[in-house]
């Protein structure tokens, strides 16, 4: 809008204040000296006026009765107090007037005056009639002002924008060495990378160029900057928008900004558009009940033809992201449009270290920080995720590093000593506490008292001894590498225990390991404290759908070799309802026998392989009591002396004799702390969660 126009609305704007204030009603008998600043009457009743005059004449200086209307009748009274305030009161016809009027008069010192009103000026009501017409009028020339800036034609002026983020390569330039642990789909995108640098190579060899590339990963993962990366190493315009963005309350819009977009991406070729999140405007058309949202649908047939309609010259690369990708539209994802589907998936123990080492770039690391250890206690872990471990390492740092010279200031030691004797860098410890607070939240300053400190302990116990026995007897149960009852912000406690080695597969064995390690905690309790709490509700629901997965997906189960749909997801209702064939209830019988046979049998072994070691299983629970925590090592130590509670009993059925070590010495361990033997703190990793106490 030009700098006129502006000062042309500025103007209409005071006209209509200026019209406002001038035919906006005033109280009878107001003053313009009242208008002027002059304080105004306060408003009171008939009887509070007749009740001053009555009870307290002495307080009424003046009394006025004021006369209106086309008989000049005496509708309101006006009262000046002696402290200067005045009244304004309205009189309920001749009755309340003579009223008003025969106190006053017995009083000498009041004095009684009356007036009439003026007649309101014409000018007034023309200026009403002329506000009123200009609130009419104003919407409809606000909206004909609109439209002629917004522009015309079917682009609909800014509207139609894409508002598309364009970053050029000498800004923010990322490249394949600030991505790690997706070494499969950056050799995959290099083929991107080798077109843009050189569109016409692909020509003389007779090929033709890749139109689109769809980005597949669970969130975290790096899929945004993977795309960065690509234009960074083809040193290319990168043109950054969300699939939201497309999506307007006026209709068309979204197509228009489809058109924009492509638009402006030929005037700066080669170049890439990346559509984040692009499962919001690409999602299956004809889904759902009552119909489809025509809006996004528009927007998606515009994206089919522009992406549909390149010329063979055409050096734009269209990459997309997104985590859902089974209900974008087939058209869509179909040869010729989207024609490489790169799947970003979570880093292998390899991969975990190259982020780690890309994060920890520019941090100051102590000595004791082995990344690839660091890498091992996080199997599962996203990219973001372990951006965010080295975030709240940092954070972890910098108030011990606080506290510690705090500590040292306060016992004498100068603030120039204190620096010094307290280096700024980042420990291992921290670390651990960093990947602690990413999985379970910070500590909490819950105060717990000594019968729940009891249950958790023992609950947490009977996880980490069905997990290692487990183990230990290569039935597919994990090494357990922590303990610990100090409550966190979503737990009270929780136990760890981390595989040897990334997983992709499980067996029989190992999904029956574990049920029965998320059943361990309420065994433990039933058995040693004949007690049971809301704190296994997480531990059930974990072993329920493992077993329920087992008999209906994995043919694990008596039923068979079956995979039923009813547990399936499908975020389409109306295909659901139409497509889907539930099972039968005699089915449906037999799949709820078989998986509540599984459950209720690996909970029977549960209890059986804890009350093998009872009076053992106590002595570590009172350790875990006393110190809170009990770290990988010290568990090792604690349960290889567990165990040879049962090689004394099987020497004693051969007739030999050996006395447990554990029971000679029971107070052994007592007060040991977890920094003498522990030199780190594993995080359990995504998908093998030991179940929390919650």
């Amino acid at each position: 809008m030009r700098k006129g126009n502006n000062w042309l609305w500025l103007l209409v704007a005071a006209g209509f204040l200026l019209a406002y204030v001038l035919s906006s009603p005033t109280a009878p008998g107001t003053k313009k000296s009242d208008l002027l600043g002059a304080p105004a009457p306060v408003t009171t009743t008939f009887d509070q006026v007749q009740k001053e005059l009555a009870d307290t004449p002495a307080t009424v200086r003046k009394i006025t009765f004021v006369k209106s209307g086309p008989l000049e009748a005496v509708n309101s009274v006006e009262v000046e107090l002696t402290n200067g305030t005045k009244q304004v009161s309205e009189v309920p016809g001749d009755a309340g007037s003579a009223r008003l009027l025969e106190l006053a008069s017995k009083q000498p010192s009041i004095t009684v005056a009356a007036h009439t009103e003026k007649k309101t000026d014409s000018g007034s009501g023309w200026l009403s009639i002329a506000l009123n017409v200009l609130l009419l009028v104003a919407p409809i020339i606000f909206i004909f002002w609109f439209m002629r800036n917004m522009g015309g034609g079917s682009q609909m002026g800014k509207f139609a924008k894409s508002g598309a983020q364009k970053i050029e390569p000498s800004r923010d330039r990322k490249t394949f060495n600030d991505v790690a642990g997706c070494e499969n789909a950056k050799l995959e995108l290099m083929e991107i990378v080798h077109f843009l640098r050189n569109p016409g190579r692909l020509q003389k060899l007779g090929g033709r160029p890749k139109k689109g590339v769809l980005l597949v990963g669970d969130p975290g993962n790096g899929k945004t900057l993977m795309a960065k990366a690509v234009a960074g190493e083809a040193n290319v315009p990168f043109f950054q928008m969300s699939g939201s963005q497309f999506v307007e309350m006026f209709v068309g819009v979204g197509a228009s900004r489809v058109r924009d977009l492509f638009n402006t991406a030929r005037e700066h070729q080669p170049c890439i558009i990346f559509i984040d999140e692009i499962d919001a405007v690409g999602r299956q058309r004809g889904t759902g009940l009552g119909g489809g949202n025509d809006e996004r649908e528009q927007t998606l047939n515009q994206l089919l033809v522009e992406m549909d309609g390149f010329l063979a010259n055409e050096a734009i690369v269209v990459m997309a992201a997104t985590n859902r990708a089974d209900i974008l539209d087939p058209a869509l994802v179909r040869p010729g449009r989207f024609d490489m589907q790169v799947l970003v998936d979570y880093a292998d123990l390899e991969g975990r270290t190259k982020i780690l080492e890309v994060h920890t770039r520019k941090m100051t690391l102590a000595s004791d920080v082995n990344l690839k250890v660091l890498a091992a206690q996080t199997p599962g872990f996203s990219g973001a995720q372990l951006e965010g471990a080295c975030n709240e390492a940092v954070t972890v740092a910098n108030r011990r590093i606080e506290a510690e010279r705090r500590r040292l200031i306060e016992g004498g030691m100068s603030e120039f000593d204190a620096e010094l004797a307290v280096k700024e860098e980042i420990t291992l410890e921290d670390f651990d506490e960093g990947i602690t607070r990413v999985q379970m939240g910070p500590a909490s300053n819950k105060v717990m008292t000594r019968k729940d400190k009891e249950n958790t302990a023992y609950h947490e116990l009977g996880h980490a001894y069905i997990s290692q026995v487990m183990h230990d007897e290569g039935k597919g149960g994990d090494p357990v590498t922590k303990i610990t009852i100090v409550p966190r912000a979503r737990a009270l406690g929780y136990t760890q225990s981390l595989p040897q080695g990334d997983r992709y597969n499980y067996t029989d064995k190992e999904l029956r390991a574990r049920i029965m390690m998320a059943m361990g905690g309420r065994a433990a309790q039933e058995v040693f404290l004949q007690t049971v709490d809301t704190g296994a509700s997480n531990d059930f629901q974990q072993a329920s759908n493992i077993a329920y997965r087992m008999v209906t997906e994995f043919g694990m189960s008596d039923v068979g070799p079956i995979h039923s749909s009813g547990n399936n997801s499908n975020p389409f209702l109306g295909r659901t309802m139409a497509m889907e064939k539930a099972p039968s209830p005699e089915l449906l019988n037999k799949i709820d026998a078989a998986w509540l046979k599984i459950v209720n049998e690996c909970y029977a072994d549960t209890k059986k392989l804890i009350e093998t070691d009872r009076d053992c299983f106590k002595h570590i629970a009172d350790i875990l009591l006393d110190q809170e925590t009990i770290l990988g090592p010290q568990w090792e130590q604690l349960f290889s002396e567990l165990t040879c509670r049962k090689n004394r009993r099987r020497r004693e059925a051969d007739g030999e004799t050996h006395e447990c070590v554990t029971c000679a010495h029971e107070g052994e361990h007592k007060g040991t702390g977890s920094g003498d033997t522990v030199d780190l703190t594993p995080a359990a990793p995504k998908g093998s969660n030991e179940p929390k106490k919650d």
